[in-house]
């Protein structure tokens, strides 16, 4: 995964500017979804389903994204 610039809130339409806290808790759900894609990918190189972990590592990616939407609490329509 590549690594996004840090963002304080005030050039993105519709976020809030976020605290330090809330992005260490962003940051901590994020290594946690690397961690567990990585797993994800041990897991393919011992023999596991490829379709399954396709499919595992997209609904992670989705739980990422909806973790840290519950931090940054974007407006509706973003």
């Amino acid at each position: 995964m590549s690594e996004a610039k840090p963002q304080d809130g005030s050039t993105v339409k519709g976020y809030r500017t976020l605290t330090a806290g809330d992005i260490e808790v962003m940051n901590r759900f994020k290594d946690v979804s690397r961690h567990f894609l990585n797993l994800l990918d041990t897991a393919i190189e011992t023999g596991a389903d490829p379709r399954w972990v396709a499919m595992a590592k997209t609904e992670m990616q989705k739980a990422c994204m909806s973790a840290c939407r519950s931090v940054a609490k974007p407006d509706d329509d973003c």
